[in-house]
């Protein structure tokens, strides 16, 4: 017998056995009661009760809803065809469908609901009602806006496979869209209302505490992603208004209009989109286009001579140039600033012609409008399209305009002006007299080129530059309120290196519990490509080579600058354009210029002048620069991290 057994017999009952006093030990006590037959039938039956509420509460209404989610993905599938293949009417049937099957997942939803009010998971459940709320929302704008075109489908080329063309000419058609544009108006006020209330819900939910992948799967990018789209599309729809009221006027209707149209090379990159190279004269009446007389940029400077003293930038990076030509005065990142400085200066020529308005493009519009088109022929000029040419891994057109017009042959000094006349007239005649399909392809080339600032306008009538800054087509600078971040490169004697170069970019931000901001940004640039034979007599283009960069980095004013590195030239600090601005070159010399297969790096560490309240977002506004092509952006805000492309003004709201 053990010595608590003898203890326990001396406290209780001497005369009582050993098993009487192992009885008597609390333990044993409870391990006698738990397992008596009623209380093990008690236990049993609570645990069937709680495995039925489990399946009645949780796992049955978890399996509707990821049933009706799955309908609602193929239903959402099916949507995408319908548009692919410009079945109008079908779509609009397709938004009833899918908003009844988004109804049917709010529906199981909704069995979940208890979730709300447990810790943690609660502000979950709460995000998926505000998607919910706010995908209703988004269907509800689209049944609006289908449900106003439907009428007018034939006209805006939707139309399914084999459906016969009406016989009307493309200038009576173009005037047909313009009145249905007015006769939807009235409708663009209620499809804008349900998008802000879209975005209302979105809004509130907190992408920051959802990880950056799950499963394999992308979450938050996906979050910030879909947040973005929805307000782009509040915002087109708000912009749309405005400009509908000036469509006619720009058409020439009912009074022509003269249009000075610009051709800037994006491969060889300028601050506000590319060298200018070439100009026509457009005209436009009752929606009809003709193309006029066209140049070469050298043909204007010719009569513009040399009467003015270069700028500084010129005459510090741009190596043996005294003069300010009328070709280097695109030197503000803002369209509107550069063209005011640009005709002012053409307006000084004799015989200069009136115009309404100056229409910028680059290379990317028109390998976009043949991507659509095919190849076409140019007469006494051959052929031209957006195929890979060979001898430069580049669209067949870019080789084409740069042979004319950098090669030192006399006969095509003399012609080389008259090229982007005929090659408009040709491009505008095969748009004319494209299928009614077509139609909407040549939209999307229109509103990309636009979105991603390869299209620019200026306007000298006040209200109409106004609507066009409101599109974001006129090329500014903008006022923001926040954090702001615009990279501009200037190809100063680099070839045509920009298209071939890649470039990278990370913002590190770090946000201090006291609100103050420090940020360390690095720009990468790459060249993969193999440099050019640059023998011009010799027939060779010199397309690749040396980049000789002048760069700026716009930051919100008042900005404090750390350090930087990777400048050739000491690093600038000023104002420009309501911004402080950090200037600085490289490639100067071969030695420090950015080589064909060459890569190079910048990195600088500044101050913002203003702090991050921790109860608001942290607000960022990245501009692209007109003409640039599509660059990776990394943007870090303390443990948080954002990937993208930035093709087009990129705005992001962040907790931190």
């Amino acid at each position: 017998m053990d010595l608590e057994k003898i203890k326990l017999i001396e406290n209780d009952d001497s005369s009582a056995s050993a098993e009487e006093v192992d009885k008597k030990r609390p333990e044993n006590k409870k391990r006698f009661f738990l397992f008596r037959p009623g209380v093990l039938l008690i236990l049993s039956g609570l645990l069937i009760l709680a495995g039925a509420a489990l399946i009645f509460f949780l796992v049955s209404p978890a399996r509707r809803l990821q049933s009706s989610f799955s309908l609602l993905n193929q239903e959402l599938g099916k949507t995408a065809v319908l548009f692919e293949t410009q079945d109008f009417k079908g779509a609009l049937a397709q938004a009833e469908v899918i908003d009844q099957s988004l109804g049917e997942v709010a529906d199981d939803y909704q069995k979940l609901t208890w979730i709300r009010i447990l810790p943690y998971f609660g502000r979950f459940y709460q995000d998926g009602e505000h998607f919910l709320k706010g995908g209703r929302h988004l269907i509800s704008a689209a049944k609006i806006t289908t449900t106003a075109l439907l009428p007018y489908y034939d006209l805006l080329g939707f139309e399914k496979a084999g459906t016969p063309s009406a016989p009307m000419t493309i200038e009576e058609r173009l005037a047909l869209v313009l009145d249905t544009l007015d006769k939807i108006m009235p409708q663009v006020d209620e499809i804008s209302r349900e998008l802000s209330l879209a975005k209302t819900e979105i809004d509130k939910v907190d992408s920051g505490r959802y990880p950056e992948e799950l499963f394999g799967q992308k979450i938050r990018s996906r979050l910030i992603g879909a947040g973005n789209l929805i307000k782009g599309l509040e915002l087109t729809v708000a912009e749309i208004k405005p400009i509908a009221a000036y469509l006619k006027p720009l058409l020439g209707i009912p009074e022509k209009k003269t249009y000075f149209l610009l051709f800037q090379n994006d491969a060889e990159l300028r601050p506000s989109g590319g060298f200018m190279t070439a100009y026509a004269f457009l005209s436009v009446h009752q929606g009809k286009f003709t193309p006029l007389e066209s140049h070469d940029i050298y043909w204007l400077d010719n009569q513009f001579g040399n009467r003015l003293k270069a700028p500084e930038p010129i005459l510090k990076y741009l190596p043996n140039v005294d003069s300010w030509h009328l070709r280097d005065m695109n030197l503000s990142p803002d369209f509107a600033a550069s063209m005011a400085v640009f005709w002012e200066n053409y307006q000084k020529l004799p015989g200069a012609q009136k115009v309404d308005g100056i229409i910028a493009l680059d290379t990317k519009v028109l390998v976009s409008i043949l991507e659509v088109l095919g190849e076409i022929g140019v007469s006494g000029w051959g052929n031209f399209s957006a195929e890979t040419d060979p001898r430069c891994d580049c669209p067949q057109v870019f080789y084409e305009l740069e042979r004319f017009a950098d090669q030192p042959v006399s006969t095509w000094r003399k012609e080389r002006k008259a090229i982007i006349g005929p090659l408009m007239h040709s491009i505008l005649a095969n748009i004319m007299n494209s299928p009614r399909k077509k139609w909407p392809e040549f939209l999307n080339v229109f509103f990309t080129s636009l979105k991603e600032k390869h299209l620019l306008f200026y306007f000298f009538d006040p209200d109409l530059q106004k609507a066009i800054e409101a599109l974001n087509a006129g090329g500014r600078i903008k006022n923001f309120e926040g954090d702001y971040f615009h990279l501009n490169d200037c190809n100063f004697a680099g070839a045509k290196s920009n298209m071939y170069i890649q470039q990278t970019v990370l913002q590190d931000v770090e946000i201090s519990s006291d609100g103050s901001v420090a940020k360390k940004v690095t720009v990468t640039y790459k060249n993969p490509a193999p440099a050019s034979n640059c023998n011009l007599e010799k027939g060779e283009l010199c397309l690749n080579g040396f980049y000789r960069n002048w760069f700026r980095i716009y930051v919100p004013l008042g900005s404090e600058l750390l350090d930087f590195k990777g400048s050739e030239e000491e690093v600038l600090t000023y104002d420009d354009l309501g911004k402080t601005v950090f200037e600085g070159f490289f490639g100067k010399t071969p030695g420090t210029s950015l080589k064909p297969e060459g890569k190079l790096t910048l990195t600088f560490n500044y101050r913002l002048p203003f702090k991050v309240n921790k109860s608001q977002f942290y607000r960022l506004l990245v501009q692209k620069q007109p003409g640039a092509l599509s660059h990776d952006y990394e943007l870090k805000v303390n443990s948080q991290s954002e990937n993208f492309e930035l093709s087009s003004d990129q705005e992001f709201e962040i907790r931190w």
